[in-house]
């Protein structure tokens, strides 16, 4: 006799019980293997994030530096700073 949906468990078979407890077992180890990946998507998209942020904020540091690397000042100071570089 299998039990249907509205008999008890205990009505089930020794077997049926054994399944029954294993179907179980794997249905709380799927819910954790989905809470789990569902942290870890989370945890990917704040990397994907905080990656995006790093490479704008690169690339306005490489602008800046290349602003400064333009400018009138540091092409007039260029020969002062290989004569301060020679002697170190």
């Amino acid at each position: 006799m299998t039990p249907t949906t509205n008999e008890p468990l205990d009505q089930a078979t020794p077997g049926e019980q054994i399944l029954l407890a294993q179907l179980h077992q794997v249905q709380r180890a799927l819910e954790q293997a989905y809470s789990q990946r569902r942290e870890q998507e989370a945890e990917t998209a704040a990397c994907a994030d905080r990656i995006a942020a790093l490479e704008a904020e690169l690339t306005e540091a490489k602008a800046q530096l290349d602003a400064v690397l333009a400018s009138r000042s540091w092409r007039l100071t260029a020969p002062l700073r290989r004569l301060l570089g020679r002697q170190r």
